[in-house]
């Protein structure tokens, strides 16, 4: 771990793959129970999300393109929790609250585990940083001793590295 220019940390996340935190190293994170905040805002996919998802469950009638970019769509759901304030949630989230893709299928899209951080690219490296509105949202900052510092890999996959532009905050 380094400390960079910029004020954030250049940490190695997989063998030669490095992000700059722009996060304190403290932070911890837990998804908790009853928050599903991160299935409100439509599923971002990657390629490689797609057609892992493709190979998993039918696509037709899930995914949509919006500004040039697939997502799993949003769909209204009859409940009150756990959908945002339009009454919608991903497609994926099932009426406990769980994600169908997680749950039945060990999986989740890139999006889903990069929540609550924020993914960016500033002279050439990946930054990751808290989602301005996860400070509002999310439930699961500074609830655990899991720091997510010491658990990127599992927020940042490796497949981050491989795209033109891993932004991550693209909403439906």
């Amino acid at each position: 771990m380094s400390d960079t220019a910029s004020g954030g940390r250049r940490v190695e996340v997989h063998p030669d793959r490095y992000a700059v935190v722009d996060f304190d190293p403290s932070l911890t994170f837990e998804c908790v129970d009853e928050c599903t905040w991160c299935c409100h805002h439509g599923v971002l996919l990657y390629e490689q999300d797609l057609l892992e998802l493709a190979s998993r469950e039918s696509i037709s009638g899930v995914v949509e393109q919006f500004r040039g970019n697939d997502f799993v769509r949003k769909e209204e759901k009859n409940r009150e929790e756990h959908v945002g304030e339009d009454g919608m949630a991903c497609y994926f989230l099932r009426n406990d609250g769980l994600c169908a893709l997680h749950a039945e299928h060990d999986w989740k899209p890139t999006r889903c585990s990069v929540f609550p951080l924020a993914v960016s690219v500033e002279d050439g490296e990946i930054h990751a940083g808290v989602r301005d509105s996860a400070h509002e949202h999310c439930e699961g900052l500074g609830v655990s001793e899991r720091r997510v510092i010491d658990h990127l890999d599992a927020f940042l996959p490796e497949l981050l590295w491989d795209l033109d532009d891993p932004e991550s905050d693209v909403e439906l």
